[in-house]
Protein backbone atom coordinates (compact mmCIF):
# COMPACT_ATOMS: atom_id res chain seq x y z
CA UNK A 1 0.00 0.00 0.00
CA UNK A 2 1.32 3.31 -1.35
CA UNK A 3 1.81 6.00 1.92
CA UNK A 4 -1.08 7.98 0.42
CA UNK A 5 -3.47 5.15 0.00
CA UNK A 6 -6.44 4.63 2.39
CA UNK A 7 -8.46 1.39 2.74
CA UNK A 8 -12.10 2.19 2.74
CA UNK A 9 -12.97 -0.61 4.21
CA UNK A 10 -15.61 0.37 7.45
CA UNK A 11 -15.87 3.78 5.55
CA UNK A 12 -16.84 6.16 2.60
CA UNK A 13 -15.38 5.37 -0.16
CA UNK A 14 -15.84 8.29 -2.58
CA UNK A 15 -13.44 9.96 -4.89
CA UNK A 16 -14.05 13.25 -3.15
CA UNK A 17 -13.30 11.82 0.16
CA UNK A 18 -9.85 10.58 -1.32
CA UNK A 19 -9.03 14.13 -2.79
CA UNK A 20 -9.52 15.52 0.76
CA UNK A 21 -7.45 12.34 2.22
CA UNK A 22 -4.34 12.84 0.10
CA UNK A 23 -4.34 16.32 1.84
CA UNK A 24 -4.43 15.16 5.30
CA UNK A 25 -0.52 13.80 4.51
CA UNK A 26 0.85 17.00 6.63
CA UNK A 27 -2.34 16.79 9.36
CA UNK A 28 -1.32 12.82 10.09
CA UNK A 29 2.93 13.44 9.45
CA UNK A 30 2.16 15.83 12.58
CA UNK A 31 -0.09 13.49 14.19
CA UNK A 32 3.15 10.90 14.57
CA UNK A 33 5.01 13.33 15.48
CA UNK A 34 3.10 14.53 18.30
CA UNK A 35 2.73 10.73 19.56
CA UNK A 36 6.42 10.44 20.88
CA UNK A 37 5.82 13.01 23.24
CA UNK A 38 2.90 10.36 24.19
CA UNK A 39 2.63 8.96 28.24
CA UNK A 40 1.60 5.58 28.32
CA UNK A 41 3.76 4.19 31.20
CA UNK A 42 0.65 1.22 31.86
CA UNK A 43 -0.62 0.26 28.09
CA UNK A 44 2.17 0.76 26.22
CA UNK A 45 0.04 2.07 23.54
CA UNK A 46 1.09 5.45 22.46
CA UNK A 47 -1.67 7.75 20.92
CA UNK A 48 -1.03 10.79 18.74
CA UNK A 49 -3.60 13.41 17.51
CA UNK A 50 -3.34 16.54 14.94
CA UNK A 51 -6.66 18.99 15.36
CA UNK A 52 -7.48 21.08 12.30
CA UNK A 53 -9.26 24.32 12.33
CA UNK A 54 -10.98 26.45 10.33
CA UNK A 55 -8.23 28.33 9.27
CA UNK A 56 -5.53 25.98 9.09
CA UNK A 57 -4.37 26.07 12.37
CA UNK A 58 -3.24 22.41 14.15
CA UNK A 59 -3.17 21.36 17.48
CA UNK A 60 -1.72 18.67 18.48
CA UNK A 61 -2.06 16.23 21.51
CA UNK A 62 -1.17 12.73 23.31
CA UNK A 63 -2.78 10.60 25.45
CA UNK A 64 -1.65 10.98 28.89
CA UNK A 65 -2.44 8.14 31.62
CA UNK A 66 -2.38 7.93 35.11
CA UNK A 67 -2.03 5.25 38.18
CA UNK A 68 -5.47 6.38 38.21
CA UNK A 69 -6.59 4.46 35.00
CA UNK A 70 -10.08 6.31 34.72
CA UNK A 71 -7.73 9.46 35.04
CA UNK A 72 -6.57 8.84 31.39
CA UNK A 73 -7.07 11.73 28.99
CA UNK A 74 -7.05 10.56 25.38
CA UNK A 75 -4.87 12.02 22.85
CA UNK A 76 -7.97 13.22 20.88
CA UNK A 77 -9.80 15.41 23.93
CA UNK A 78 -6.46 16.80 24.63
CA UNK A 79 -5.85 18.64 21.29
CA UNK A 80 -9.07 19.53 21.16
CA UNK A 81 -8.27 21.32 24.73
CA UNK A 82 -5.13 22.78 23.36
CA UNK A 83 -7.33 24.51 20.56
CA UNK A 84 -9.77 25.75 22.66
CA UNK A 85 -7.06 27.31 25.36
CA UNK A 86 -6.05 29.40 22.06
CA UNK A 87 -9.49 30.47 21.27
CA UNK A 88 -10.81 28.23 18.79
CA UNK A 89 -14.24 26.98 18.21
CA UNK A 90 -14.20 25.53 14.35
CA UNK A 91 -12.97 22.66 13.35
CA UNK A 92 -12.76 20.39 10.26
CA UNK A 93 -10.38 17.52 10.21
CA UNK A 94 -8.71 15.06 13.03
CA UNK A 95 -5.50 12.67 12.07
CA UNK A 96 -4.68 10.01 15.14
CA UNK A 97 -1.54 7.95 14.75
CA UNK A 98 -1.02 4.99 16.36
CA UNK A 99 0.90 1.49 15.92
CA UNK A 100 -2.44 -1.18 16.33
CA UNK A 101 -2.33 -3.60 13.98
CA UNK A 102 -5.46 -1.85 12.06
CA UNK A 103 -6.47 2.12 11.95
CA UNK A 104 -8.10 2.92 15.10
CA UNK A 105 -10.86 5.61 15.35
CA UNK A 106 -11.37 7.84 18.38
CA UNK A 107 -13.44 6.26 21.39
CA UNK A 108 -16.75 6.91 22.42
CA UNK A 109 -15.93 9.70 24.66
CA UNK A 110 -13.56 11.43 22.14
CA UNK A 111 -16.34 11.35 20.04
CA UNK A 112 -19.14 13.05 21.83
CA UNK A 113 -16.29 15.43 22.49
CA UNK A 114 -15.74 16.01 19.09
CA UNK A 115 -19.07 16.09 18.58
CA UNK A 116 -19.71 19.18 20.77
CA UNK A 117 -17.76 21.20 18.04
CA UNK A 118 -17.77 19.64 15.02
CA UNK A 119 -20.60 16.72 14.15
CA UNK A 120 -19.22 16.48 10.37
CA UNK A 121 -15.34 16.72 11.26
CA UNK A 122 -13.46 14.21 8.79
CA UNK A 123 -11.37 11.64 11.01
CA UNK A 124 -7.91 10.30 9.50
CA UNK A 125 -6.63 7.48 11.63
CA UNK A 126 -2.77 6.13 10.36
CA UNK A 127 -1.07 2.83 11.08
CA UNK A 128 2.06 1.34 9.21
CA UNK A 129 0.90 0.27 6.20
CA UNK A 130 -2.94 0.91 6.96
CA UNK A 131 -5.37 4.18 6.98
CA UNK A 132 -8.84 4.52 7.50
CA UNK A 133 -11.20 8.01 7.04
CA UNK A 134 -14.41 8.14 8.32
CA UNK A 135 -17.07 11.20 9.15
CA UNK A 136 -17.42 11.98 12.63
CA UNK A 137 -21.65 11.66 12.30
CA UNK A 138 -20.86 8.28 10.60
CA UNK A 139 -19.06 6.99 13.82
CA UNK A 140 -21.18 8.46 15.93
CA UNK A 141 -24.77 8.77 14.40
CA UNK A 142 -26.68 9.91 17.46
CA UNK A 143 -24.94 12.08 19.50
CA UNK A 144 -26.07 13.77 22.29
CA UNK A 145 -26.51 17.81 22.10
CA UNK A 146 -27.71 20.79 23.82
CA UNK A 147 -30.78 20.24 21.88
CA UNK A 148 -31.61 17.45 24.60
CA UNK A 149 -31.05 19.58 27.79
CA UNK A 150 -33.45 21.21 29.37
CA UNK A 151 -34.11 25.31 28.87
CA UNK A 152 -31.91 27.30 31.40
CA UNK A 153 -34.40 29.22 33.74
CA UNK A 154 -35.73 32.61 32.74
CA UNK A 155 -34.50 33.66 36.15
CA UNK A 156 -34.18 33.02 39.82
CA UNK A 157 -31.45 29.85 38.55
CA UNK A 158 -28.02 29.79 38.67
CA UNK A 159 -26.07 32.20 37.03
CA UNK A 160 -25.02 31.03 33.43
CA UNK A 161 -21.25 30.30 33.14
CA UNK A 162 -19.65 32.30 30.41
CA UNK A 163 -18.62 29.61 27.69
CA UNK A 164 -21.33 27.06 28.92
CA UNK A 165 -23.52 25.94 25.54
CA UNK A 166 -26.04 28.85 26.85
CA UNK A 167 -23.93 31.52 27.03
CA UNK A 168 -22.02 30.72 23.81
CA UNK A 169 -23.68 28.21 21.46
CA UNK A 170 -21.96 26.60 19.01
CA UNK A 171 -23.34 26.53 15.53
CA UNK A 172 -23.13 22.38 15.59
CA UNK A 173 -25.29 22.50 18.83
CA UNK A 174 -28.00 23.91 17.14
CA UNK A 175 -28.80 21.64 14.43
CA UNK A 176 -32.78 19.45 14.83
CA UNK A 177 -32.80 17.14 17.27
CA UNK A 178 -31.90 13.77 16.05
CA UNK A 179 -34.79 11.27 14.39
CA UNK A 180 -34.74 9.06 17.44
CA UNK A 181 -33.48 10.67 20.25
CA UNK A 182 -33.44 7.97 22.77
CA UNK A 183 -30.60 6.86 20.85
CA UNK A 184 -28.53 9.51 21.58
CA UNK A 185 -28.25 8.54 25.23
CA UNK A 186 -27.41 5.22 23.91
CA UNK A 187 -24.07 2.45 24.84
CA UNK A 188 -21.19 3.70 22.70
CA UNK A 189 -19.73 -0.19 22.34
CA UNK A 190 -16.44 1.34 20.86
CA UNK A 191 -16.03 2.97 24.82
CA UNK A 192 -15.12 -0.74 25.20
CA UNK A 193 -12.81 -1.20 22.55
CA UNK A 194 -10.51 1.31 23.90
CA UNK A 195 -10.52 1.05 27.36
CA UNK A 196 -8.90 3.91 29.51
CA UNK A 197 -5.61 2.18 29.62
CA UNK A 198 -5.28 1.08 25.82
CA UNK A 199 -6.37 4.01 23.94
CA UNK A 200 -5.49 7.59 24.60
Amino acid sequence: MSPDSYDSHGGRASGAQEARGSGAKELIRRAWSARKQAYAPYSRFQVGAALETEDGSVFSGVNVENASYGLTVCAERNAVAAALAAGHRRFVRIAIATEANLATPPCGACRQVLAEFAPDLEVHSDVPGHRMMWRLDELLPARFASDGLPAPASSGGSPTREGSPSAEPDPSTLEASQATPSASSGYDADTTMHGSTTKG
